[in-house]
């Protein structure tokens, strides 16, 4: 009795809006014309494409690296693009008659109520496609009342007599939901198939046909079982039509159904074809990007809006990263980082020179597993003694020179610390020399001589955002920085003083083509080039003879600073060559862990980090011409003690009333350094030579394959 009555009211409902429906859509057809200009007035046609595009995430070589979307996953294609059979089989299901009526289907209404009434509820609604799309991109109603309908049906009439039949075939094509987030036909291509379009036939086809009208309750990897019989009748609805015959309708549906989503990075799903290039899982670089387009004001007022424009804009986003590269840093940090169960890990990133580009980056041990991005968040890592070449810098701005001395460690002031005075140990000698050997007590002087605000505001300079206070014991490098901004600071070197800020995007543009944004230069003067380029060539000793050996090259000339924190906890080389300079950082990011022995062997700068260094850059620079450095201008004078802005005493160095500088005793070096001793030295823009030191240095070995030695590297690397 209940179904009986159930039926009776469905039948009675159905017929009031089938009635209500045919009053408002068979009057003559001079009513009809009539009604069509009172409700649909000309459409405007660009809100057919306002939906969610995708966005794509390509490399400075033109590759695809990552794909952007929302829940809308969408890539519209042109229809010559969609094969036949896909059209085919398609119309056969949704609107057989769409070539031959005018935007509304009379007997498919009629069919609707007929197949309603057997089914004891609203089940078809007779719309065809062009009623579709005015649903979805018009209206956005997906209700099945009266009220919708007549709104719906003057709009379609209208659309037929604006836009041609493939037109509206394309768009709708386009829009058209898939289930798996899949919207449109190319979306749905790859992410069943993991092809384009163009590869489907008859049997894709009819899957596609089938999960329009329910894309959960047929989904072919949930729900094998009904995607195959919806797609067994999609295919004899083609055979009713004549587009196929039976032994074909037979055969297509006897293909295998997709069994996972092929829209994912490698390693590729079991079933999913490889005629496409599908993008990678997200990593450190991509995320670099997104965060800074969503962070973009020129992209949307709101962050809002923003992640509207990033992730359904179909923005097209060139970046400077490149594969090429990129897969030589992930191969080392792979094999340069020894097998440990400290948690030790690396990060490394490497700008251009020339433009600050950043051309590869690795973050940690993997973005999948951590992804905390090491290498460009803040507040970064314990430097050690790479913050030297600050100290160095700024000796340099204030127009001392590599062969001018320096004294030694001792015992220094230091108001407000917990240990007063602060006392460090470590031989003077030249600015090369005790930059070669790294030496703590020389640095500490030097910072202090130099006044140490200044030592500040080189770093600032530079790029070095991170809060520096001024103690002794700055310049060993206890304040965090990350690994891209000591990469960019040390770039500006091999770059005659000129620092490009570093950048991940070269440009964006619109679905159609239209530049958003675009990278421009902003090199900035950041020191002299005469104190850059001798900076250079004393970081090249550094990597000849210092502690950096185990980072010398094959081919190309290279300079760099290697950085141990306290404790051994974290470990840098920043290294440069004519082309890029690149920063590796090894320690455990997320805790304080000694790496006194890290695979055998106590890590310093000098072992793993340089060596490290020294694997990517061999397979970097292996195709590239051998760059040549600019020669320095030759010192003007004889090698002295240094001389600065703040305490020169502590260099043996007076101030007279004159305010010159009168040179004394050099405190820490053992030695006596007079104007007349001092004009004895050979003067030299790279000299190594050094007053007798208190100790004596062991250098590294000659770079090998071989492991790192047993022993430590020199003191402070």
């Amino acid at each position: 009795m209940r179904k009986f009555v159930l039926l009776v009211v469905t039948i009675c409902a159905t017929g009031v809006v089938l009635a209500g429906s045919l009053v408002a859509l068979v009057p003559s057809a001079g009513e009809l014309a009539s009604s069509v200009h009172a409700q649909a007035q000309e459409i405007d046609l660009a809100a057919l494409d306002d939906f969610a595009v995708r966005s794509r995430v390509y490399a400075s070589d033109g590759s695809l690296l990552a794909t952007l979307h929302g829940p809308e996953n969408r890539e519209p294609v042109p229809l010559s693009r969609v094969p036949q059979p896909v059209i085919d089989a398609i119309l056969a299901v949704e609107d057989a008659n769409f070539y031959r009526h005018n935007g509304v289907d009379f007997r498919a209404i009629g069919r609707a109520l007929s197949e309603n009434v057997a089914a004891g509820g609203v089940e078809q609604g007779g719309s065809t496609i062009t009623q579709q799309l005015v649903k979805n991109a018009l209206l956005r109603d997906s209700s099945r009342d009266l009220d919708r309908k007549t709104k719906e049906i003057p709009l379609a009439l209208r659309l037929e007599q604006q836009l041609s039949k493939d037109e509206i075939l394309e768009k709708y094509l386009n829009a058209v939901y898939f289930g798996s987030g899949a919207y449109g036909v190319q979306a749905a291509a790859e992410t069943y198939w993991g092809v384009d379009v163009e590869q489907l036939g008859y049997a894709e086809g009819a899957l596609l046909a089938a999960l329009i009208s329910n894309p959960v309750q047929y989904d072919p990897i949930r729900h094998p079982e009904r995607a195959y019989e919806q797609r067994r009748a999609a295919l004899e609805r083609l055979v009713s039509l004549g587009t196929i015959s039976q032994e074909d309708a037979t055969r297509y549906g006897s293909a295998p159904l997709p069994v996972d989503r092929c829209s994912t990075g490698t390693p590729r799903p079991a079933g999913c074809r490889d005629e496409i290039e599908l993008p990678p899982p997200d990593d450190y670089f991509v995320e670099n990007v997104k965060q800074q387009l969503l962070d973009d004001p020129r992209l949307g007022a709101t962050r809002d809006e923003r992640i509207e424009r990033v992730f359904g804009g179909g923005l097209r986003i060139y970046t400077t990263l490149d594969p090429r590269m990129q897969f030589a840093a992930e191969l080392a940090h792979a094999q340069g980082v020894p097998k440990n169960d400290k948690g030790v890990t690396a990060a490394m990133v490497t700008v251009e020179n020339s433009t600050g580009a950043v051309r590869a980056l690795v973050g940690g041990p993997g973005y999948d597993s951590y992804k905390y991005d090491i290498a460009t968040h803040p507040p970064g890592q314990p430097t050690g003694s790479a913050f030297k070449v600050f100290t160095l810098l700024t000796a340099l701005e204030q127009g001392n020179q590599p062969n001018d001395t320096i004294g030694g460690g001792g015992a220094f002031k230091c108001p407000g610390c917990s240990k007063n005075p602060y006392v460090v140990s470590g031989a003077g000698g030249t600015l090369t020399s005790v930059t070669a050997r790294s030496s703590n007590g020389a640095f500490v002087r030097l910072a202090q001589v130099l006044g140490i605000p200044n030592v500040v505001e080189t770093a600032r300079k530079l790029g070095v955002t991170s809060e520096l206070p001024p103690v002794p014991a700055l310049t060993l490098g206890p304040r965090e920085i990350t690994p891209l901004e000591m990469a960019s600071a040390v770039s500006a070197i091999p770059n005659s003083g000129v620092r490009m800020p570093p950048y991940f995007i070269e440009r964006v543009e619109d679905r159609d083509g239209k530049v958003l944004l675009e990278h421009e230069s902003a090199g900035e003067q950041a020191v002299s080039e005469r104190s850059a380029c001798y900076a250079r060539d004393i970081l090249q000793e550094v990597v000849k003879s210092g502690t950096g050996t185990r980072a010398r090259l094959s081919r190309q000339p290279a300079g760099g600073k290697t950085g141990t924190a306290e404790e051994n906890f974290d470990a840098w080389f920043v290294g440069f060559t004519p082309y890029f300079t690149t920063a590796v950082w090894m320690g455990n990011p997320d805790q304080d862990i000694s790496m006194a022995n890290l695979g055998g062997v106590a890590n310093f700068g000098g072992t793993y980090p340089a060596m490290l260094w020294r694997a990517f850059n061999e397979a970097v620079h292996a195709d590239r011409p051998v760059g040549t450095f600019p020669p320095c201008p030759k010192p003007d004078r004889a090698g002295r003690p240094v001389v600065g802005r703040g305490d020169n005493a502590l260099n043996g160095v007076r101030i007279g009333p004159d305010g010159k500088p009168i040179f004394g005793t050099v405190p820490g070096s053992g030695t006596s350094r007079s104007t007349t001793t001092t004009t004895t030295t050979t003067p030299s823009s790279s000299s190594t030579s050094s007053p007798p030191a208190t100790t004596s240095p062991e250098p590294g070995p000659p770079p090998g394959n071989g492991p790192p030695p047993s022993t430590p590297g020199p003191s402070g690397g």
